[in-house]
């Protein structure tokens, strides 16, 4: 269900060493634990210090759900509640070391699904286990008459791949949604949101005509989703590739021009700090990542920076030949982005114009300039994952 694997080994204690005094400070305790037990699901609820962080593994034979919560510790040295329903057969918790919590939950289905959510409540950690015919994500991301979002296998003509797997997972994140608008067009007052939407439904409607390509989006509609929810689903569908499509905004009117970035915890390239800081913005009351989820998420995608570099390259350069834009060639920059920090899988972010700009802000809000990003974007990850096979 994720492939954070050896990555999870031994995170554990480098993360407490990294975490800031004044955080080692604050008593991080874990509290109450209670279970609700339905039909088609059991709900877990954890109450945590809020700024609590937390890692997620699947594990198996016998199936369990593990989950580090960091820093953390339990007034004692350990806990375990029986619970004996359809999904979840016990839940045990102890302090695996020095400030970390281990949860596990014993399951009863070999193919369970699962969700963990902090993000709408800082202070209580809840879990839920469903059968593999109610996932969660899934319900999220596909609805049966979807043509968009629909699962889709199509049986390959092309000689065999050199490796295993012969689906190849690519979930798209159509930026902003909802309450959050991103950037707004200073001309018609098109919203970031919308045009993002709209590429990334034609980007999967392509994919779609593609053999052996699996396609999801994090939202199909204006919807509102936190940043660290959205690689939360690519990690949960095991995506092999994630990418995030925005629409750009800067300080001085005559910026142009596509850029494709890939997370860094130091910025390169010119602007790429300011467009960071503009899309990790923090709406309302969105639970902003602490600095300890921050370094975890880093070491996570610090494995795949190398093939997100790739990417980046390929996918930046398809675009600027599909929309004859060598002259708005921003090029590929780095950056530290929420949005890509923890995708275990090679992750980027494109920026595909400045609404700033008010040709650009013409132009994309023209149907046929759409498709033609929509295009170089689909070129882009076709020449990559081919060079994969």
């Amino acid at each position: 269900m994720r492939k954070l694997g050896v990555l999870l080994v031994g995170l554990s204690l480098l993360l407490f060493l990294f975490v800031p005094l004044t955080q080692a400070q604050i008593q991080y305790e874990v509290g109450k634990v209670t279970y609700e037990s339905h039909s088609d699901y059991t709900r877990v609820s954890i109450e945590v210090t809020p700024g609590t962080g937390y890692v997620v593994k699947d594990l198996h034979y016998p199936p369990r759900l593990l989950v580090n919560l960091y820093p953390a510790s339990l007034t004692s040295l350990s806990k375990e509640i029986k619970v004996g329903d359809r999904f979840v057969e016990s839940i045990r918790l102890d302090q695996g070391s020095k400030g970390v919590v281990r949860v596990v939950l014993d399951l009863n289905l070999s193919n369970a699904t699962s969700s963990v959510d902090l993000s709408s409540d800082p202070s209580r950690l809840l879990i839920e286990i469903r059968g593999p015919e109610e996932d969660l994500v899934a319900a999220i991301l596909k609805e049966k008459d979807s043509p968009i979002i629909r699962e889709e296998e199509f049986p390959s003509t092309a000689p065999p791949p050199k490796k295993e797997k012969t689906i190849y997972t690519i979930v798209l994140d159509p930026g902003h949604g909802g309450k959050d608008p991103g950037a707004i067009g200073r001309s018609t007052g098109l919203k970031e949101k919308e045009v993002t939407l709209q590429v990334a439904k034609e980007v999967a409607r392509l994919l779609r005509n593609e053999a052996g390509i699996r396609v999801y989006l994090t939202r199909d509609s204006d919807e509102y989703l936190s940043l660290d929810r959205r690689t939360e689903i690519a990690n949960q569908l095991e995506a092999d590739m994630f990418i995030s499509i925005h629409a750009n905004s800067g300080y001085r009117r005559n910026a142009k021009g596509v850029e494709t970035f890939f997370n860094s915890r130091y910025s390169y390239g010119e602007g790429a700090e300011e467009v960071a800081a503009r899309e990790n913005k923090p709406l309302g009351s969105e639970n902003v990542p602490d600095e300890a989820k921050l370094i975890i998420w880093d070491l996570i995608q610090n494995a795949y920076r190398s093939e997100s570099n790739d990417l980046a390259h390929t996918v930046q350069k398809e675009l600027v030949q599909t929309t004859d834009g060598e002259d708005k060639d921003r090029g590929v920059k780095s950056a530290g982005f929420y949005v890509l920090r923890g995708a275990a899988m090679p992750a980027i972010l494109v920026e595909i114009g400045f609404l700033s700009n008010a040709s650009e802000e013409t132009m994309l809000k023209k149907e046929d300039f759409r498709e033609k990003i929509a295009l170089g974007i689909v070129k882009g990850i076709k020449r990559y994952y081919q060079g994969k096979l």
